[in-house]
């Protein structure tokens, strides 16, 4: 069993571009410390920095506290582990895997799941109730190292637990 680790250098960037943001929002600022002067467009640009800076910062320090446990994406005769905080999704709980494209962000792995396990998974995965009658699970490309072998092992791994099932 492999394990696909959180991408290193999408790491990186994400914690380059929190930390660049942030400054950015900071001299702001330090341009115009008086806020009742400020234009509308100023204060959206605020609250959009400030938004972003906190997006690619939790994201950036989530691949990096992942990459310091050893979490990874990865599987074993159960399931797999859809994610980088161990959620598992059970090879019977998954009616196919396939690769989609998502434009501006990449190739992703989705493992879509069956509608009769929803409510199993839910539980399980801790979510908030939800009115969706099945799931899918995207891990995307950018995010995960060696991401084309590892899909390909994933389905690899998926074909042989069906195999294995439909003769027993």
């Amino acid at each position: 069993m492999n394990k696909f680790l959180p991408n290193f250098w999408s790491t990186i960037l994400l914690l380059i571009l929190g930390f660049l943001t942030i400054v950015g929002v900071v001299a702001q600022i330090a341009s115009n410390p008086d806020l009742y002067n400020w234009t509308w467009r100023q204060l959206v640009m605020l609250i959009v920095g400030i938004f972003v800076y906190f997006s690619f910062s939790f994201l950036g320090y989530y691949y990096l506290i992942a990459r310091m446990k050893n979490r990874g994406i990865c599987w074993d005769e159960e399931g797999i582990f859809v994610d980088f905080s161990n959620h598992k999704i059970y090879w019977y709980e998954i009616e196919d895997i396939h690769r989609m494209y998502y434009p501006g962000i990449g190739k992703a792995t989705v493992i879509s799941t069956s509608v009769e396990y929803g409510q199993d998974i839910q539980k399980r995965l801790d979510k908030w109730k939800s009115t969706a009658t099945g799931y899918s699970f995207d891990i995307f490309w950018i995010s995960v190292q060696k991401s084309k072998v590892m899909h390909e092992q994933i389905l690899h791994e998926f074909e042989q637990y069906k195999k294995c099932n439909a003769t027993a």
